[in-house]
């Protein structure tokens, strides 16, 4: 079995992908955030397509 891990395009994708959850850790972890935050992946035959975030926040 092959892992692709070390493949120029998930390394570029793996990068991408930390500096989203960063983004998005510095967004939620304030005082005053509530709501919910995610990261989804796409993969294809062992290779990352997509990098979707979200956020959301709850207004109270």
């Amino acid at each position: 079995m092959m892992t692709l891990t070390q493949t120029p395009v998930n390394e570029q994708k793996v990068t991408q992908l930390r500096r989203a959850l960063a983004q998005i850790l510095a967004e939620a972890l304030q005082r005053g955030f509530h709501g919910s935050a995610g990261v989804e992946l796409s993969v294809q035959d062992g290779t990352i397509q997509h990098i979707r975030r979200h956020v959301e926040r709850i207004e109270r």
